[in-house]
């Protein structure tokens, strides 16, 4: 780049006709065009002049890339007065911006700013995530600071996620609504043409002083932004494991659907899920890897994701409803038997969460002996039943099961589900125990089971 092509760039970013810089400059129209042209060269005043309209220093005025250097001062340095100059013009373009809008504009923004605030509402899922994983797992079990650190971790990740929702929200609104607004501006450039007329400066003390200045700020600049960036990696864990847990879930679904099961309604909410899901990793992943968002695309997506979630919620209200709650088991379902023998002794009790559905038989045959029948459901399930004598006291257990058949299981469930009724399968653990004995020890069980409440209770 030369200093001829960097004025032309400049002159016709800015909008300003070789007449207006001409003007400004106190010279002819004739002069900038041959400056432009390279034919001829300006002085150094002039030079001096030029990077104070324009706001470039001299070394990137005369060897370097005007746009390169001027988008990246644009991005890294901080300025009060500019940002309270951006924030005035935001103002402008704001109110401006609703009186241009017609009735059908205004519902199109109402509608894109409730879209933002559903990714922003949604995005809060992964961070919790975050928070717990990290906070509540990991610092918080740390000796002695554990809970100040687990503190002072979560604010940090409260604050950077308000700060990166305030951010995208506005950045949104900015680039589909606010840059179509144009303000003329004419008194402030007067002020700062003024302003900048009244500074006389050696050029070696503009070009040190500038070329500092920025090297310093570009720095800081981006260090906050490779910090940024770090948290914003951590925020992609959430998002992440999202899309892992609802494909695992996907896969399910679409083989219960297969089966029968009416689940189509929560299919499509975990399709949407994974779209929003994917969305919340990609925006963010996109800024790490300094990679533009297409954010028509991602509003369309989103609309459709909200989409699949009405239609999800219709059909699963009318899959829900066309289902009967049966509180008990099906009527085909057949039992089994286990039968032990057990020694009686004087202090027999039978003291457990059964006891109310113990059922006594009467043989004095058995007069030394108790015959204990275990009485449980064959069905999906194959369960280990022990009974022993425990410190005089029967106890019966059902343990995990011998052998589950998922396959048969599904099919059993969506066979009862295409008949349109859903059983109360948690009564599968359910059993009911039988005691033969003689009369004699049945008297002596009930007595020593009541001799025990009375002394618990009392």
């Amino acid at each position: 780049m030369n200093f001829a092509s960097n004025l032309q760039k400049l002159r016709k970013k800015e909008n300003m006709s070789q007449e207006a810089l001409a003007e400004k400059l106190d010279v002819t129209r004739q002069s900038v065009s041959k400056w432009e042209s390279g034919s001829s060269y300006p002085e150094m005043d002039k030079l001096i002049s030029i990077c104070k309209i324009f706001n470039v220093d001299m070394d990137t005025l005369v060897n370097g890339d005007v746009l390169d250097e001027k988008k990246q001062d644009k991005e890294t340095t901080i300025n009060t007065k500019d940002l309270l100059d951006k924030f005035n013009t935001l103002m402008k373009k704001i109110v401006c911006l609703f009186e241009s809008m017609s009735f059908k504009e205004i519902i199109e923004f109402l509608v894109t700013v409730f879209l933002l605030t559903i990714i922003i509402l949604i995005g809060t899922i992964p961070k919790d995530i975050i928070e717990n994983l990290i906070g509540d797992g990991l610092l918080y079990d740390i000796a002695y600071v554990g809970p100040v650190l687990n503190t002072i971790f979560c604010l940090i990740i409260d604050i950077l996620y308000s700060v990166f929702a305030i951010v995208v929200f506005i950045y949104v609104l900015k680039i589909k609504y606010l840059d179509r607004i144009k303000i003329k501006e004419e008194t402030n450039k007067e002020i700062v043409v003024k302003e900048k007329e009244k500074r006389v400066e050696e050029v070696e003390k503009v070009i040190i002083k500038d070329n500092n200045s920025n090297s310093l700020t570009r720095t800081l600049a981006k260090i906050i932004i490779y910090i940024i960036k770090f948290f914003v990696v951590c925020f992609l864990i959430g998002p992440l494991i999202c899309i892992v847990a609802l494909a695992v879930m996907l896969g399910f679904e679409v083989l219960f659907v297969i089966k029968g099961l009416p689940l189509i309604g929560i299919l499509l909410w975990t399709i949407a899920g994974i779209i929003i899901s994917a969305l919340c990793f990609e925006v963010p992943l996109n800024f790490v890897i300094n990679h533009k968002n297409n954010y028509k695309r991602v509003m369309i997506t989103l609309l459709i994701s909200l989409i699949i979630i009405i239609i999800g919620s219709i059909i699963f209200a009318f899959e829900f409803f066309s289902l009967t709650y049966v509180d008990s088991l099906p009527i085909d379902i057949k039992t089994k038997e286990i039968t032990e023998t057990l020694p009686m002794t004087n202090d027999f009790k039978t003291i457990g969460y059964y006891h109310n559905d113990i059922e006594y038989v009467v043989d004095d045959n058995l007069t030394d002996k108790i015959e204990v029948t275990v009485t449980y459901y064959d069905y999906l399930v194959d369960y280990n039943i022990e009974v022993e004598l425990h410190n005089d006291n029967l106890l019966v257990y059902m343990d995990n099961p011998k052998e589950f058949s998922f396959k048969d299981a599904l099919d059993e469930i969506s066979a009862d589900i295409k008949d349109g009724k859903i059983y109360n399968y948690d009564r599968l653990n359910e059993y009911k125990v039988t005691i033969k004995t003689s009369s004699n020890n049945i008297d002596i069980i009930k007595n020593n089971n009541k001799e025990f409440f009375n002394e618990n209770n009392s």
